[in-house]
């Protein structure tokens, strides 16, 4: 028994260096959470912020191991070289990472309370779902953009999930209204941005933002994403924080920053860029997010 989890972890380990990167997930992951944290409560705790970090990594994971399974015979024909493709590691290998994902999935929500364990009762039934592909199948499929955006309610529930374990109390806001906005903005860029291919890179499973919209456009539809963004912060900063011009600047100056990763990409086509673009974005997400957080706790 040892022995067959240690060989399993091993594997997972070199499965998720390439499909769940979980040290750069997590990084990513907790500004937003910071963020998250400050504008639902007046007094978030740092187990908290353990709590939701782990919760959402953990459900994320359980996704990702779904998504497996649900596209296995997609992938057998247009992504042959995925771990799970060539043998990295086995299905149900990646189920019985799976079933631990979803233990401390729920034993950490429990110490959480009760407005977090609805919330996580209805994620799970959900990803449910999401995993039978709302038992229609390749009808759904076929759609790409309403596949797309039944799967990003996932998402939509984590942020709604991450809100639940810090809420001092049932309340509605024009700045939690904001944040919402803004945190799902930054959601679709990052998931728009990992289907948004060099040209030639698009396969051959018409999976790809790039596959029909072709590359400029999705660049451009990209770029007006990543300007919502920065609208949103700068909105939300100008609700709690009498520093305008200075968020003001800041929001310009990470907009142009993001924007130098579109050109230089536009310019080069190369994986190299790709990546720099994805970087640009993240590191400016990061960053407005964390400005939330102390503009929101240094009042």
């Amino acid at each position: 028994m040892i022995k067959k989890t240690l060989t399993v972890a091993r594997r997972f380990n070199t499965y998720q260096r390439e499909r769940f990167p979980i040290i750069i997930l997590s990084i990513s992951l907790l500004p937003a959470i910071l963020s998250s944290a400050v504008v639902v409560s007046t007094h978030p705790t740092i187990l908290g912020g353990v709590t939701a970090l782990l919760a959402s990594v953990a459900y994320l994971l359980h996704i990702r191991v779904i998504d497996e399974h649900r596209d296995f015979e997609h992938d057998n024909l247009h992504h042959a070289n995925r771990p799970v493709q060539i043998n990295t590691i086995s299905k149900h290998e990646l189920q019985m990472v799976d079933m631990v994902a979803v233990f401390l999935l729920i034993a950490i929500t429990v110490m959480a309370g009760m407005r977090a364990v609805i919330v996580m009762a209805i994620m799970l039934l959900y990803s449910y779902f999401a995993g039978k592909e709302f038992f229609v199948g390749e009808k759904i499929r076929r759609h790409f953009f309403v596949y797309n955006g039944v799967n990003l309610v996932q998402m939509l529930l984590m942020q709604i999930f991450v809100y639940s374990i810090f809420l001092d109390s049932f309340q509605f806001s024009l700045i939690v209204g904001i944040h919402f906005l803004f945190t799902t903005v930054g959601t679709i860029v990052i998931e728009f941005i990992r289907k948004l291919k060099v040209p030639g890179d698009d396969g051959t499973g018409k999976d790809t933002y790039t596959w029909y919209f072709g590359f400029n456009k999705s660049l451009i539809i990209y770029s007006v994403f990543v300007l919502l963004n920065a609208v949103l912060f700068f909105w939300l900063s100008t609700l709690i924080s009498s520093h305008v011009t200075g968020m003001l600047v800041l929001s310009l100056c990470l907009l142009g920053y993001a924007y130098f990763g579109v050109i230089l990409h536009r310019t080069k086509k190369t994986h190299r860029t790709s990546q720099i673009m994805q970087l640009s974005f993240l590191s400016m997400y990061g960053i407005l997010n964390i400005a939330i957080y102390f503009l929101i706790t240094n009042q």
